[in-house]
């Protein structure tokens, strides 16, 4: 079968699921699943479809045919299982959230978690790259918490926004610490934070009144998100204007919409090094490891999850603490890469498929998927359960855009390990504690009742 043949099969799956969800009147867009088809579709799509010549002469017909089969059959089968599977049972029998949300802990909690992201923000845009490298590790950790000025943009905004009364100072310190983030970390050319920023800020806006975004909404939280994306990217890569305020400033008012349409790898970058390859996006890295593993470097069966474990116990406690399965991820690489590649390499990520693949091939992804597809799918039924709790308002809105980096990055739990396993979940955990301990009947269902009602905009 025609490989290209494949990638428009995958088109085909991704427009009979959206299609079947808005005619059965059960889209909702803070639903994971959208978020994960969404990475799925740049990577094993539009990047498919834009490096299809590279691949071919790189890896070949047969190896490119095999990877987007590999790619269509995985998204049908990730479908089936968020879709058929025992998702909403185990919701069902999971402990009831905390019914009382409290002012007082947000307005003690949100200020040093607003000083905190600022301080980690600050250290990037002043120290860069060169002062990260000679830091210390009690600085390297300090710094390492930047997610949590927006854990306290969303604390304030679900404060400010929750049915249980109007609290209207709130709202706009929210809105305000939201938007500065994302001003922050354009800057400072991370893409993930300004997307985060702007995803975040508009599921905790909704949700808090059990509504959601009309159709014009929604178009524009896409474009606002692949703008701000565009924008980080460009300004890292940027050579033109000086790395200051003034500069950023110079460069926003002169950015071109072209700049966008290469962050979604939809047009071609300029630049020598990437009209030579293509393997540092995800789909090459996919490729990469369809390639080389386990032909020409061994699987690593899974050991990149013990990072869950080992990235709460920080390098001041343990300073010869590896990074599980990187050694096994450097080795793909140095076997099977175009270019010259030694130990110290530390390029982009593989995205889901090529993780599954180093993890152990077929077999592996199976899983994966099957274990991704049940874990978004029962924190999206609690979600709904008791979608009119503040605290798993707050919860959800800081956590459920972390289905797209499932998908992009170097495997389907990048986005615990390195941001919101330590940012942002010990937090939530933090306000379960003290809003179960204020005794209260929670404000979710009960038993057998259906879920809220929610209204578009």
């Amino acid at each position: 079968m025609d490989e290209q043949v494949l990638v428009i099969a995958i088109v085909g799956v991704l427009l009979l699921y959206f299609l079947s969800r808005v005619i059965t009147r059960t889209f909702d867009p803070f639903a994971p699943v959208w978020l994960f088809l969404l990475g799925y579709a740049q990577v094993y799509v539009i990047q498919a479809l834009s490096y299809h010549d590279w691949a071919l002469a790189i890896r070949g017909k047969d190896l490119v045919a095999a990877a987007n089969f590999r790619a269509l059959w995985g998204i049908i089968w990730f479908l089936l299982v968020y879709q058929f599977g025992a998702g909403r049972s185990v919701a069902r029998v999971l402990p009831r959230p905390p019914g009382n949300w409290s002012p007082m802990v947000t307005a003690f909690l949100a200020p040093p978690l607003v000083v905190w992201g600022l301080f980690c923000a600050g250290m990037m845009i002043s120290g860069g790259i060169q002062a990260v490298e000679v830091s210390s590790a009690e600085d390297s950790l300090l710094r390492s918490f930047p997610f949590v000025m927006m854990v306290a943009a969303i604390m304030l905004i679900v404060t400010g926004r929750t049915l249980s009364g109007s609290r209207p100072l709130f709202l706009p310190a929210g809105l305000m610490v939201a938007g500065l983030y994302i001003v922050i970390w354009m800057f400072n050319g991370k893409r993930s934070h300004a997307l985060i920023g702007v995803l975040s800020t508009v599921c905790a806006f909704y949700i808090t009144r059990l509504r959601r975004p009309s159709w014009p909404v929604l178009i524009a939280t896409l474009c606002a998100g692949a703008l701000v994306v565009g924008i980080a990217i460009g300004w890292r890569n940027n050579d033109d204007y000086e790395l200051s305020f003034t500069g950023f400033s110079q460069y926003l008012s002169e950015f071109k919409i072209a700049k966008v349409l290469e962050s979604l790898n939809i047009e071609e970058q300029e630049g020598p090094l990437e009209s030579k390859s293509h393997e540092t996006t995800e789909y090459g890295g996919f490729l990469l490891m369809m390639d080389t593993v386990p032909e020409k470097s061994d699987y690593d069966y899974g050991m990149n999850y013990l990072r869950i474990v080992s990235t709460f116990i920080p390098r001041i406690v343990w300073r010869t603490k590896p990074v599980f399965g990187r050694a096994q991820w450097v080795s793909a690489w140095i076997a099977g890469s175009e270019l010259d590649r030694d130990e110290e390499f530390t390029g982009p990520a593989i995205g889901i498929l090529g993780a599954t693949q180093l993890n152990g091939g077929a077999v592996a992804t199976l899983l994966v998927l099957a274990l991704a597809a049940l874990l978004l799918r029962i924190a999206y039924e609690y979600f709904r359960l008791h979608a009119n709790v503040p605290w798993v308002q707050f919860w959800w809105a800081i956590t459920f855009f972390n289905a797209w980096f499932m998908v992009v990055g170097d495997d389907p739990l990048t986005w615990f390990y390195y941001n919101w396993g330590f940012s942002g979940f010990p937090i939530v955990v933090l306000l379960w504690w003290i809003h179960k301990s204020r005794a209260r009947a929670p404000q979710g269902l009960e038993e057998g009742a259906s879920e809220a009602t929610l209204h578009w905009a």
